[in-house]
């Protein structure tokens, strides 16, 4: 692979919609629509009672998945009108384009980046992986590449599938090929991950195929080459949640309240003596302090990512950078590096503080219970009759789910796995808690 081998944004940008070949006279840009599709779907409004890290949170500050996708969304816009503008100059970017858009198709794959996630945040990947995985020995009629989209899930992997329409009831939204390459940050199935990060189960392989020929992405062995607009979605995402987390984590009381400004203040210009122009930020509330702090390195962060994405270019449109880190990491003494290695630092804090401990626990044994019930005889799902108990379970899912499902068909348990996994992956926090305790006798 060489530079003769370079991905193309005629094709990085194709406004063709996935499954869908009639030509719209709105308005709105194709990628707008997108936009659009995804902020309005419920998919989207279910992440308002999902985990961004602090399970079951009353405090109105914290972060919901919800409040993050609009954040990272915002970022997303901005990295990819910086983007289109040094596509322009440089004479790449398609004459039906103009910057403006390319930061719209980045927007509209932020705003799904987490669409997929299951209740809880991480710690419910974790709890669906660690389920399936002790239980291989009860799977083990599944081929290897379906088996592991189990124990490796990931919700990277549940995105691309609810965009595509494949999924839980079976009503995506036909995104644009160019919306598609944003999100796919791991190009590759579940059998070809090295750390359980992947962006496609074998459900929508064939699907992958088509959009990956579509895009022009350079074949890379088991894998295809990152899409460039999937480098600043990460960013988009690695800016906003490093940040954010702290942020967050301030506002319960895990980090004390002048932690921002003891390691941000000064890297940002804003450490002033009196009579300067931020010699009041010392005095005010620390959120009012945080808020400034939040806003000034969001700004810094992005713009060096849009940085380093040129410095880079050559090398991501060849398919060379893909083994090298994201945008953020590769900064070398930028804020970019700072706040990677702050967030580092006091990560293990963040994520293991006493009542997220426990929470976590709980939201394991909720998502562990609710797999119990629902997996209990999922073989039977494939025979001519069901069991009274795959009745039951066919009536929660929906019989139209469970009957587009042939009973023939060779991989007929896996898709009613699958089937079971979206339908656990798409509940609130709040949904699978309630939902846990009624499967446990405790009332309706």
């Amino acid at each position: 692979m060489g530079s003769e081998t370079r991905m193309d944004w005629n094709k990085l940008l194709d406004t063709t919609r996935y499954g869908y070949t009639s030509e719209s006279k709105d308005i709105r840009s194709p990628f707008q629509r997108d936009v659009d599709r995804i902020l309005f779907s419920d998919h989207f409004r279910r992440l308002a009672r999902k985990t961004q890290v602090h399970p079951l949170n009353e405090n109105d500050h914290i972060h919901s998945r919800l409040t993050h996708s609009l954040e990272v969304a915002s970022v997303g816009k901005t990295l990819g009108e910086l983007a289109g503008a040094f596509l322009e100059e440089r004479g790449e970017l398609p004459g039906r384009l103009e910057p403006r858009d390319v930061g719209e198709a980045v927007q509209a794959a932020c705003l799904a980046h987490d669409i997929g996630n299951p209740p809880f945040g991480h710690s419910g990947e974790e709890a669906i992986k660690d389920w399936f995985k002790a239980r291989k020995a009860d799977f083990g009629n599944l081929p290897e590449e379906c088996l592991s989209d189990f124990t490796r899930f990931d919700g990277n992997a549940m995105a691309v599938r609810v965009l595509l329409s494949t999924g839980f009831h079976q009503t995506g939204m036909s995104p644009t090929h160019a919306v598609l390459g944003a999100l796919l940050k791991y190009p590759w199935s579940s059998l070809a991950a090295e750390k359980d990060k992947f962006s496609y189960f074998q459900t929508e392989a064939e699907a992958m195929g088509t959009v990956a020929a579509a895009l022009g992405l350079i074949p890379l062995g088991n894998r295809w080459s990152r899409p460039p607009l999937a480098y600043l979605t990460e960013a988009a995402d690695d800016i906003c949640y490093r940040i954010i987390d702290i942020e967050d984590a301030t506002e319960l009381g895990i980090l004390d309240e002048w932690f921002m400004f003891k390691r941000f203040a000064e890297h940002l210009g804003l450490e002033a003596g009196p009579g300067e122009r931020y010699a009041w930020v010392r005095e005010s509330h620390f959120r009012q302090r945080n808020s400034l702090l939040r806003a000034k390195l969001i700004s810094a962060a992005t713009n060096e990512a849009a940085a380093i994405f040129q410095a880079h270019y050559d090398d991501i449109m060849t398919g060379a950078f893909d083994k090298n880190s994201s945008l953020m990491e590769e900064s070398k003494n930028g804020i970019c590096r700072h706040i990677h290695d702050v967030y580092d630092n006091i990560s293990g804090k963040i994520f293991f503080s006493r009542r997220k401990a426990i929470l976590e626990l709980g939201a394991r044994n909720a998502l562990g219970r609710l797999l119990d019930q629902a997996m209990v005889d999922v073989g039977g799902f494939c025979d001519p009759k069901l069991s009274p108990a795959n009745k039951k379970i066919k009536t929660i899912l929906g019989d139209e789910i469970v009957d587009a499902i042939p009973k023939d068909d060779e991989r007929c348990q896996y898709r009613i796995m699958m089937a079971i996994v979206d339908y656990v992956s798409g509940m609130t926090d709040h949904y699978a808690t309630e939902l846990c305790r009624q499967l446990l006798g405790m009332g309706y």
